[in-house]
């Protein structure tokens, strides 16, 4: 091995090793967080809201879906009591009419017994001996 020569690669690997705390706190110029570290907390960042948005836009169409289920169900729901109402107001409207109908016809004999009354009741009060 004394012919070793070391590679590119494996001087890197060292420079790697021995710069690991550089990287954390540089002792030269006393900046705690150096450009490495900012890219670093930077791309972790990115990861972190790219996963984010992954798990967003892979439960978006099972949300979509449950919105739709709601939507189908309150257009539903809608349309019953919209029918219900409708068929209280005919009932409503039916109870009205025969209450008119009522009164018409308790006018019309209050009009009808009065007349008789009027030009009959003599004869009236004979045939059943009302004096």
């Amino acid at each position: 091995m004394s012919g070793y020569s070391p590679t590119l690669s494996s001087l890197f690997y060292e420079i790697a090793l021995t710069s690991l705390l550089e990287i954390f706190y540089n002792t030269e110029n006393g900046i705690r967080f150096v450009i490495r570290v900012r890219q670093w907390q930077l791309d972790v960042a990115l990861a972190r809201t790219e996963r984010i948005t992954n798990q967003l836009e892979a439960s978006l169409p099972n949300a979509t879906r449950v919105l739709d289920t709601d939507v189908t169900q309150l257009q539903h729901d809608m349309s019953a009591i919209l029918r219900l109402r409708k068929e209280d107001l005919k009932k409503a409207e039916r109870r009205h009419n025969q209450t008119l109908l009522f009164c018409v016809l308790v006018v019309l004999a209050a009009i009808l017994l009065s007349w008789v009354l009027k030009h009959r009741g003599k004869k009236l009060f004979e045939l059943l001996d009302i004096e």
